[in-house]
């Protein structure tokens, strides 16, 4: 008698490269936000140039719309934020390339207000 192999209809998700390192809290204020809808993503990352570490930038990578629209926002408004992320030890490339900066996934995002 013949068996028959259960097929389950695998949903394929974009793989996402684990972060590495201890969580931080970063300070810095937003000078760029580019967007992605490409194969394998759909999210943003942002330029952050460290207040605490004068002359360095890193860049935060997330797919969360919430902490888009905060990004976005410090960006407009140039606002301080705060984010807390794990560096990636191999980040993502949702262009393909290299960063020239250190990439942070990201758990959450404060937006001050400079008044």
């Amino acid at each position: 008698m013949a068996t028959k192999k259960a097929t389950k209809a695998a949903i394929k998700r974009p793989s996402r490269p684990p972060a590495m390192g201890p969580v931080t809290e970063l300070f810095g204020h937003v000078t760029l936000v580019e967007s992605y809808t490409v194969p394998g993503f759909t999210g943003c990352h942002a330029l952050v140039a460290l207040r605490d570490s004068p002359g360095i930038t890193v860049a935060v990578l997330t797919a969360e719309i919430r902490h888009q629209e905060l990004m976005t926002a410090a960006l407009a408004t140039g606002d301080l934020i705060a984010f807390w992320g794990q560096k990636y030890a191999v980040p993502p490339t949702p262009r393909g390339g290299t960063w020239s900066v250190d990439v942070y996934s990201t758990s959450g995002i404060i937006l001050y207000n400079a008044a």
